[in-house]
């Protein structure tokens, strides 16, 4: 396997920044993707790369430090998926607020605060049938 098959494409083919990559960066990715779960989802490769990683007292190697940030834009994926998942739940609330107040019930707008209710929605939202999506 090379290196160019771990990436499936995203922000860093098309953009070369110098990005200081510290072994606590890296141990801290670890340590997030394992509670996240999204280590599991990596390629046996990419994980290696990952746990020994950490095992170093520094990073100098360009090619090394563009693979460990492609393998940190995976795990970071997790994030923007909530990220999109809070953005719908909350134009959803959004919209039931307004149709709460029209029809005279002035405390729904007390839900507006209430970001449980709007990733309830938003992953209510997701699981739904395409089919039955309407926003």
């Amino acid at each position: 396997m090379n290196i160019g098959s771990m990436s499936r494409g995203g922000v860093l083919d098309y953009i070369d920044i110098d990005v200081e990559v510290t072994p606590s960066l890296v141990d801290s990715v670890y340590r997030r993707s394992l509670r996240n779960r999204t280590y599991f989802k990596l390629h046996p490769d990419e994980r290696a790369i990952l746990y020994l990683a950490r095992r170093l007292s520094r990073i100098n190697s360009p090619t090394l430090k563009k693979i460990l940030l492609r393998i940190f834009e995976k795990v970071e994926s997790y994030i923007i998926s909530r990220y999109r998942v809070l953005s719908i739940g909350l134009s959803i609330l959004r919209k039931r607020v307004e149709q709460a107040v029209k029809l005279g019930y002035e405390k729904a707008i007390e839900w507006l605060d209430d970001i449980n209710m709007a990733m309830y929605l938003g992953i209510s939202y997701l699981n739904t049938l395409p089919i039955y999506q309407i926003r």
